[in-house]
């Protein structure tokens, strides 16, 4: 017999990016974050000051680290001083800030894009640009009934384009949101386990 769907959790996901010469983690079920050397000898440590319970990271141009869902509350970005993943208050001279996100959704991912940095969460997006050290990040709804149906569903290519996928469609990132043409889209949507959109990845080749 089929299990009752709403049995069904979401499925770790590990948010990675880039944070000077180290990686940055976090994943969806442990909540924290780490830092890695790229030293097969050390183990990734974790960021003893950083923000707990966060759904995700995505690493700013600048090199800002954005937690994602920061200590629990899903609407809220939680950032780290320009470099310095150990200083998360706020206040001159650092950068550190949060932010609640004006949104019905749930924070999922980020991706940097041309001007600033996309956050999605499960109904719309919202860009984060840097503006200057007194107020370092605003951060405007770009979309609506956009959001992306997993925290692995949105790429960003290098070309400044950003595509994902939403619950009923595909949607790209060029400046503004548009629908993504695709052929194959009443195949995808018209037979999707929902209950298991959680493992759904995008990736860029």
């Amino acid at each position: 017999p089929g299990s009752d769907p709403g049995s069904v959790a979401d499925c770790t996901v590990w948010s990675l990016d880039t944070f000077g010469q180290n990686l940055v983690a976090c994943n969806n079920s442990d909540g924290k974050l780490y830092k890695w050397g790229l030293n097969t000898n050390t183990p990734a440590a974790l960021i003893a000051a950083a923000p707990t319970a966060c759904r995700g990271l995505v690493v700013t141009a600048e090199g800002v680290i954005f937690a994602l869902g920061a200590d629990g509350d899903p609407r809220t970005v939680a950032w780290c001083d320009l470099r310095d993943e150990t200083n998360w208050t706020a206040g001159l001279p650092s950068l550190a800030g949060t932010f609640p996100l004006q949104t019905p959704g749930r924070l999922m991912c980020g991706r940097r894009v041309r001007g600033g940095t996309l956050l999605f969460t499960d109904v719309d997006a919202h860009l984060a640009t840097f503006n200057d050290p007194s107020n370092p990040y605003s951060f405007e709804r770009v979309g609506t009934d956009c959001g992306v149906i997993s925290q692995g569903a949105a790429v960003a290519a290098s070309d400044g384009l950003c595509a994902w996928m939403g619950r009923d469609g595909f949607f790209a990132f060029e400046g503004g949101v548009r629908v993504l043409a695709c052929e194959v889209s009443d195949y995808v949507f018209g037979d999707i386990n929902r209950a298991q959109a959680s493992k759904v990845t995008a990736v860029h080749s």
